[in-house]
């Protein structure tokens, strides 16, 4: 190799050294600032440890090897080094790198299987722990396809490097013209003398000398290899089949012996290939690999002849067993073993008594869609472009004494709006670093004109009910770029007025700027020579990085699965962001696997609950399932990680929620789990799904939807996550589940089945009663002309004592930008009765009568039904003519306006 070659390829390590020293140096200083720095330095030792055990048996096996074939290559002759034989060592050092990188990637697996923690259940066919799936298996396949790419990598470099020294390979230059025995590079061959160059390979061995090394090679991958078919049979559990997730009848009395011979026949083989070094005898090498395909080749035959003729006309009977366990394993991996089923009657007996008893829930009813609630907390509340609210999450606190259901969302900085010519580095990382407050409303109070009530609001925030002390986010949902704060340059604030107001960072968080070698690193990592010569940054200056809360929360305990939708919650005056983390694996025998975005998972746990401080950045995990095995595992991994959940904050338990996602998933599995007779689930006779509802003209599937209600039973309202179920291929409703979020009920599963025998509406045949009333029907219809579209809100299903009340919200928003969804109308169902009221209220007593309006909704003397009918509809007439008049058809208002007069008169 040429000097400048040398020169350029060292230059070429010393950039990716360097490059990856600060990468790491820079997440070193980040782990020590945060106080995790025992994580990071347990995965690189294990990662480094793993590499570095990896490329030394590796490069070491295969060296040796290699020197091996060259001496029985060379044999006892002296020979000068043929061209190649360097590239061959070469060779062998890269492929071990490139193995060892990615065999120190496995880090998890390997830490899981040195901390295995027990499951206290063994399978049914192997009777082996839970366990050894989760933990040992995936260890042990590591090992052998690790081994498996060092032996049959080392045959094909053991092999390249006889070939090169019994040939003699030399790579000759214009100059080097003499022929020798076996030269190429006669006529035109491209490497000829006359071209340029040649290759001349004179052979002088045999493959004789070479056999008895590539024999034991070939025992080594052939022993690999048996091994591997082993443990193939175990996840034969974790595999589908005709009828059943999981090991069937011929899986047990064909397949799995099947691979034992098998693994059998790879292993004697094998041994072949070592005692065929004495006796010579190639021919039982051959008789053996015939009959491994021979034997596999009849197996398959056999498996499939049992399957069909045996399996197939009697599938139910002979599978049954392995339904039950695959119907019980799968409730079990889904934490849907102990969910607490009964009947819930519906007899339809409501009186406006029960309405008032149950004024708890009544008053907590979520007339806010969180959708077009977006668009309106973005107009009322946002007040300059730089802000931004991500989604608005459901919660609850105790206002007043009451215990009050609402709708918050946080108000982040996201300097991408800012306007091109001030997305500057000074505006973008010095000045613009968080963003202020919070906004709340109740979920069942309008204004007047449409518009919530607000518990929390404006800038700076300002509330009646919610004690403040530090409304600032600097880490967040939309935080997706460092700030450096303790700067020169003043941090911007909130607005006031025509003013701005200024803050300087007071939190613990952030990685301190003081060395020069800090700034290269984090100069280098960010691409930003800012940081290396900006006169704003001082002796104070910190790094705020990772700000993003998901971001942040992985890259601390990358082993878990996030959930989607964190949520802000106030407590004792400050700004958390609480974030579900969840233990999954897919290696739980007999359960039916699912994917959670782009992970396979068959089991799952929301084991962790993160707390997230939204000023100092502080990240704690609390064990919420101390029973779950691979909790119990992570926690032997990182014991400075976790934190008992007696540990946290009794204000934050009372804002624990229970996962959607957690309880999605749940939902999925029960909905066809739930028959637990092996014949009914066999022939899917009894499936549920989760019914559709309409939101703006379409029809699409309903989400879980958090309520306060008095579960039946109990003696008072509490915090859950619900969702309805209807028969598959109908629309009536036939149960319904739910998830407790107080503690110390959290994360208890309830599900109430409805009678079979008589029909209870479900959420489409709700939706098509309020298409087929011609009052609704066209109030909708001339509300969705002249600019302005009506969005149809949750149609949310309320069970209340042993009834279920139906309700539905309308907003009216105008279709051109900048639009402000108004709440116009109240939807409600009860049996048989349906109306549309301008208030919640007006709507419970047209059903129920006066007097079953929620406590504090108004102020006004009672109203007798009658009235509050007649002004239902004048109230309607009225819009319709404002709508007849915008349209210029004035005989249709002129005739809307006589009845309004007839109404009034009568």
């Amino acid at each position: 190799m040429k000097f400048s070659q040398i020169v350029i390829v060292a230059l070429l390590a010393v950039m990716v050294v360097f490059s990856a020293s600060m990468g790491m140096l820079g997440d070193w200083l980040w782990f020590t600032a945060i106080g995790y720095d025992s994580v990071f330095l347990t995965i690189l030792s294990t990662a480094i440890t793993i590499g570095l055990i990896s490329f030394i048996l590796f490069f070491a096996f295969s060296a040796v090897n290699v020197s091996l074939a060259r001496k029985a290559a060379v044999g006892k002759k002296k020979k000068s080094e043929p061209d190649g034989a360097k590239a061959v060592n070469i060779l062998a050092a890269i492929m071990a790198l490139i193995t060892a990188i990615s065999m120190s990637s496995q880090w998890e697996t390997v830490l899981k299987f040195n901390n295995f923690t027990p499951f206290g259940i063994t399978d049914p066919v192997f009777g082996m722990d839970i366990g050894f799936f989760t933990f040992t298996l995936p260890f042990y396949s590591l090992v052998i396809g690790f081994l498996l790419s060092v032996f049959i990598s080392t045959a094909v470099l053991s092999g390249i490097s006889y070939i090169i020294y019994s040939s003699g390979l030399k790579v000759s230059g214009r100059e080097e013209n003499e022929t020798v025995s076996g030269q190429w590079g006669s006529g035109g061959n491209p490497f000829s003398p006359q071209m340029g160059g040649g290759i001349n390979l004179k052979w002088t061995g045999s493959w004789k000398r070479f056999m008895p090394q590539m024999s034991i090679l070939l025992m080594l991958i052939f022993t690999v290899i048996s091994a591997n078919i082993y443990l193939s049979k175990y996840s034969l559990l974790l595999t589908q089949g005709d009828a059943v997730f999981g090991a069937g009848y011929t899986d047990i009395f064909v397949n799995i012996p099947l691979l034992t011979v098998l693994s059998g026949i790879t292993f004697i083989i094998g041994l072949l290939f070592l005692a065929n070094i004495r006796i010579k005898k190639p021919r039982f090498i051959v008789y053996g690999i015939a009959a491994f395909f021979a034997i596999s080749f009849i197996g398959i035959l056999i498996s499939g002849a049992v399957q069909g003729l045996v399996v197939g006309p009697d599938e139910f009977n002979l599978e049954k067993t392995y339904l039950e366990k695959n119907i019980e394993w799968t409730l079990a991996a889904y934490g849907l073993d102990n969910a607490q089923e009964d009947i819930f009657p519906v007899t339809y007996k409501l009186t406006a008594d029960d309405i008032a008893d149950n004024s708890a829930t009544v008053n907590n009813i979520r007339l806010w869609d969180w959708r077009p609630l977006t668009q309106t907390y973005d107009q009322l509340q946002l007040f300059r472009t730089y802000y931004e609210f991500n989604d608005v999450d459901v919660d609850r606190y105790q206002i007043d004494g009451t215990y009050k259901q609402v709708l918050v969302s946080a108000r982040e900085m996201n300097t991408q709006d800012l306007p091109d010519q001030a997305k500057t580095w000074v505006n973008s990382h010095l000045v613009y670093t968080h963003g202020y407050g919070v906004v709340m409303n109740p979920v069942d109070k309008v204004t007047p004109g449409g518009l919530p009530e607000f518990y929390l609001k404006d800038i700076p925030p300002s509330s009646e009910y919610i004690p403040l002390d530090e409304m600032r986010i600097y880490y967040g949902e939309k935080t997706d770029d460092y700030v450096i704060t303790g700067a020169s340059t003043k941090e911007f604030d909130y607005p006031s007025g025509e003013e701005n107001i200024y803050t300087v960072y007071s939190g613990s968080g952030g990685v301190p700027l003081t060395e020069f070698l800090t700034k290269l690193i984090y100069a280098f990592k960010f691409k930003a020579v800012e940081l290396l010569v900006s006169g704003s940054l001082t002796a104070e200056s910190k790094l705020l990085m990772n700000r993003n809360i998901g971001e942040r929360a992985s890259a601390i305990a990358p082993f878990f699965i996030y959930d989607y939708d964190p949520y802000v919650v106030i407590s004792e005056g400050r700004l958390f962001w609480i974030m579900d983390a969840y233990t999954t694996t897919d290696m739980y025998p007999y359960s039916q696997p699912l994917r959670l975005g782009g992970d396979r998972m068959n089991y799952i746990r929301n084991s962790v609950k993160v707390v997230i401080d939204a000023y100092s950045g502080e990240v704690r995990y609390f064990i919420v399932d101390e029973e779950d095995p691979l909790i119990q595992t992570y926690r032997k991994m990182f014991p400075d990680v976790f934190l008992n959940f007696d540990e946290m904050p009794a204000d934050l338990k009372s804002h624990l929620r229970y996962p959607e996602v957690m309880f999605s998933i749940q939902a999925n599995i029960y909905s066809t789990y739930h028959m637990k007779d092996p014949m009914v689930f066999y022939n899917k006779e009894d499936v549920w799904v989760t019914p559709d509802e309409i939101y703006r003209g379409s029809r699409e599937t309903m989400q879980p939807y958090y309520i306060i209600m008095k579960l039946p039973g109990e003696e008072k309202e509490e915090f859950i996550l619900m969702i309805p179920f209807t028969p598959k291929g109908k629309e009536n409703m036939i149960g319904w589940m739910a998830a407790r979020s107080d503690v110390p009920n959290y994360g208890n599963v309830l599900v109430y089945k409805f009678s079979k025998q008589e029909l209870t509406y479900g959420p489409m045949q709700i939706e098509a009663r309020i298409d087929q009333d011609t009052d609704i029907s066209q109030l909708i219809t001339l509300w969705s002309q002249s600019g302005s579209s009506v969005v149809r809100g949750n149609t949310l299903v309320i069970p209340i004592e042993d009834s279920i009340l139906y309700v539905e919200p309308l907003y009216l928003e105008a279709t051109e930008k900048g639009t402000l969804p108004q709440l116009q109308r109240v939807i409600v169902s009860y049996g048989d009765k349906l109306t549309m009221q301008d208030t919640f209220s007006n709507a419970l007593d047209v059903i129920f009568g006066s007097g079953t309006a929620p406590a504090g909704d108004s102020d006004e003397p009672p109203i007798s039904q009658t009235d509050l009918q007649k002004l239902s509809r004048i109230s309607d007439l009225y819009d319709l003519a404002q709508l007849a008049l915008n349209d210029g058809d004035l005989g249709l208002y002129q005739d809307y306006v006589n009845q309004i007069g007839n109404l009034v008169s009568g």
